[in-house]
Parts: structure tokens; C-alpha cells; sequence
């Protein structure tokens, strides 16, 4: 093998491992909840989580500047409430990629057995929360939820 096509088949392979790995290759595994982000109905609709259930997410009040609480309630398939969820969320604004990003943070279980994640909306603009939740430490949904403030 010639040294030209040895460099051309180690290109292809970097590439090929690379492209697995990025953000434009997430779209590429749609419908199996590890990595297609579903863009969620407004507050207060059934989203189904897989086969496991669905959930139902709401606001503390309507989105303005200043701290926001997200709320996740989590039922099984039966409408049963289910918390053995890990649910993550990650807040920011889209027209600014990496200037308000929270990173992942972890929703908190209250009493009532609700998820709760404050959100602090720091100025005007778009936002979106996205959501990762995970059942026996695998990713079962990834959703995201935008709003102008």
C-alpha cells in the first residue's frame, strides 16, 4: 500500500470517528433517546419518555428576568407517579451559544415527588431548557423547551 493511501484510509477513519462523536451526528439516531433532542409542546401536555411513561413539565410563573423554578412530573405508563428518574437540565440562550450556558444540573426531587430545577434568566432574549433524563444510568429522553423573554 502506498503511502498516499495509507495516509487517504487513516484520514477517513479519524474522520469517519470524529463525525461519530459531533453534534451533527446526534440527528442520525433520532427515536432512540440517545442523542435526538425533541423539541416539547408547551407546559402542561403529556411528553412520552419512551416506553416507560410520560411527563408533564410546568413554570412556578411566566418566564421573566430574575430566577424561574421548572417543574417535572414524572408518571409511569399506568399514571402512577415514578421517581427514580435522574433528570438533568441545561439552561441558556440559543442567539448566544456558550455566554449563558448553566451546563447540566441536576433536577432536585421534592416532597411531593415533583422535579424542580431553578433557572436563572439573566436578561431579554430567547431561551431554551434542555433536558436529559435518565433511567438506570441510560439516557431514555432528551427534549428542549424555548421561550422569549
Amino acid at each position: 500500500m502506498t503511502r498516499y493511501k495509507m495516509a487517504s484510509m487513516v484520514f477517513l477513519v479519524l474522520f469517519a470517528l470524529a463525525l461519530s462523536n459531533s453534534p451533527l451526528w446526534a440527528g442520525a439516531t433520532a427515536g432512540t433517546g440517545q442523542g435526538a433532542i425533541v423539541a416539547m409542546p408547551g407546559p402542561g401536555k403529556k411528553i412520552p419518555i419512551g416506553n416507560d411513561g410520560y411527563i408533564i413539565y410546568s413554570f412556578d410563573k411566566k418566564p421573566k428576568i430574575g430566577m424561574l423554578i421548572m417543574k417535572v412530573e414524572v408518571y409511569t405508563r399506568d399514571g402512577k407517579r415514578d421517581t427514580s428518574l435522574e433528570i438533568l437540565g441545561d439552561a441558556g440562550m440559543p442567539s448566544m451559544k456558550g455566554a449563558h450556558e448553566t451546563g447540566d444540573q441536576p433536577f432536585r426531587l421534592s416532597r411531593k415527588g415533583d422535579y424542580l430545577l431553578p433557572v436563572n434568566i439573566v436578561m431579554p432574549g430567547d431561551w431554551e431548557i434542555r433536558l436529559t433524563i435518565r433511567k438506570d444510568g441510560r439516557v431514555i429522553f432528551r427534549g428542549s423547551h424555548g421561550f422569549d423573554v
